[in-house]
C-alpha cells in the first residue's frame, strides 16, 4: 500500500485522514476478516506524524490446548516519518558517531509512504507470544494429551513419577515415616 503525500508536503499543519479495509497475504498467518485501517497524517514541516489504528480478527492457535480460536486484533500506530534529508554516507568502520533523533526515525525518500512494513510489524508485534483460547484454558494432559477443558483423564489420577527422581521419593518416603 502506497500513500502520495504531495498535497500533504505542500503546507506544515496540514493533515490527512487515511481509511482502508485490505486482506494482507502472509503466508504464517490467517485473517478472519480484512485489516481496517484509520490513519491520520500531519506535516510537522521536517517530519511526519502518522497516527492511527489497527483492526481485525485473526486465526491463531491455543498455546496451551492447541485449539484454533478467533482472536481480535486492535493495536494503535504512532511513527514519525522524516522528509528526504541528506545522509551522512562517509563514515568508515570503526568511527565513533553520536546519534541524534533523526537516526531513530524512518526516512521518506519521496513524496509517497509505503505502508506495507509499518503495517506488518503492528500487527506481529500485537499478537501474543503464546496465544490463549480464554484465560483459564487447563490444556493437554502431558501423558496422554486429552483436553483437560473437556473434563479430568484417568492417568491425571494416577501417581506417575519420573525414574530418575524414584530414589528421592523413597528418600522423602522414609523421612515422613519416622
Amino acid at each position: 500500500m502506497e500513500i502520495y503525500l504531495a498535497d500533504l508536503h505542500s503546507e506544515i499543519g496540514k493533515e490527512f485522514i487515511y481509511e482502508e479495509d485490505f486482506i494482507p497475504h502472509y503466508e504464517d498467518l490467517l485473517f478472519l476478516e480484512p485489516v481496517h485501517i484509520r490513519l491520520k497524517l500531519i506535516n510537522l514541516g521536517k517530519e511526519v506524524l502518522v497516527k492511527g489504528n489497527i483492526k481485525t480478527k485473526l486465526g491463531l492457535a491455543c498455546s496451551r490446548c492447541l485449539k484454533d480460536f478467533p482472536y481480535n486484533l486492535e493495536a494503535k500506530i504512532q511513527e514519525i516519518y522524516l522528509w528526504d534529508i541528506p545522509i551522512q554516507r562517509n563514515i568508515s568502520p570503526g568511527d565513533v558517531i553520536e546519534l541524534k533523533d533523526e537516526d531513530f526515525k524512518f526516512v521518506l525518500e519521496k513524496e509517497s509512504l509505503f505502508l506495507d512494513p509499518l503495517l506488518e510489524d503492528v500487527i506481529r508485534l500485537n499478537i501474543p507470544v503464546k496465544p490463549l483460547c480464554r484465560p483459564d484454558c487447563k490444556g493437554l494432559c502431558p501423558v496422554c494429551g486429552k483436553d483437560l477443558n473437556l473434563g479430568e483423564c484417568e492417568c491425571s489420577k494416577e501417581s506417575k513419577i519420573d525414574p530418575r527422581w524414584e530414589p528421592l521419593k523413597k528418600f522423602l518416603d522414609k523421612k515422613g515415616g519416622k
